[in-house]
């Protein structure tokens, strides 16, 4: 059910999934990547959109709503241009609370544009209660992205929500992941978001697969009770 990352010219990313050892070793958390339609008819592909969630629960249940809101998602980002973060997430919203079933969880859905001739890029993202991402800059400051709407839940009834945008120098690396990094049972999350906050600005300069495992294998108990996903983008 994992999504095949897209090939993408102009920037570099990665991904990783680690299941939960309990229960069905499946679970909510997904990421997502896709480009938007070319500006023209035959033209080179759109911008790149990125979305990183958790629905709640590590089942095949789970797994099944993760699936039918990354569907939506993607359907409802398709049918608004000019393709605003916020726009989609307002609409996946509202379909949630009128169909019957329960959506609950967290998410960050965002779009990655390429400026008018290079290198740098422009990020503009919308976050439902997700942990914050991380921009590590070429001059070694990482910072948290922290602007953030209401969780996703079918209860808490359509919301408006909002976006932010940054500038992405040519050389940063982005960092999108889940709870399940950096959540363990008896240690702080505030501890445990520092030290990520600290691997990445160590080794924020490595190729992306090395730094996702480097990540993953100090951060990820051996016997994870919530399964993980930790996606990384790079600005050549």
């Amino acid at each position: 059910m994992l999504t095949d990352l897209p090939v993408a010219d102009h920037i570099e990313i990665s991904a990783l999934y680690e299941p939960a050892a309990v229960g069905d070793m499946i679970g909510g958390d997904w990421y997502d990547a896709y480009h938007l339609p070319p500006a023209s008819p035959g033209g080179e592909p759109g911008a790149l959109m990125v979305t990183v969630g958790d629905i709640t629960g590590h089942d095949m249940h789970a797994a099944t709503i993760m699936g039918q809101i990354r569907s939506m998602l993607r359907q409802a980002t398709l049918d608004h241009p000019p393709y605003s973060p916020a726009t989609a997430l307002t609409a996946l919203d509202t379909a949630c609370s009128i169909l019957p079933f329960e959506a609950g969880g967290t998410l960050v859905h965002a779009r990655l544009d390429l400026a008018d001739g290079g290198p740098d890029w422009t990020l503009t993202w919308s976050n439902a209660g997700h942990p914050p991402p991380l921009l590590l800059t070429p001059n070694g400051r990482v910072t948290l992205l922290e602007e953030h709407d209401i969780l996703l839940h079918r209860d808490l009834g359509p919301s408006r929500r909002t976006e932010a945008q940054r500038g992405l120098p040519s050389g940063s690396t982005l960092l999108f992941y889940t709870d399940g990094l950096i959540e363990r049972r008896g240690h702080d999350i505030d501890a445990s978001l520092a030290q990520l906050v600290a691997l990445l600005a160590r080794h924020g300069d490595r190729p992306l697969p090395e730094l996702l495992h480097r990540i993953s294998k100090r951060l990820v108990a051996p016997a994870p009770g919530d399964d993980v996903v930790v996606l990384a983008l790079r600005v050549p």
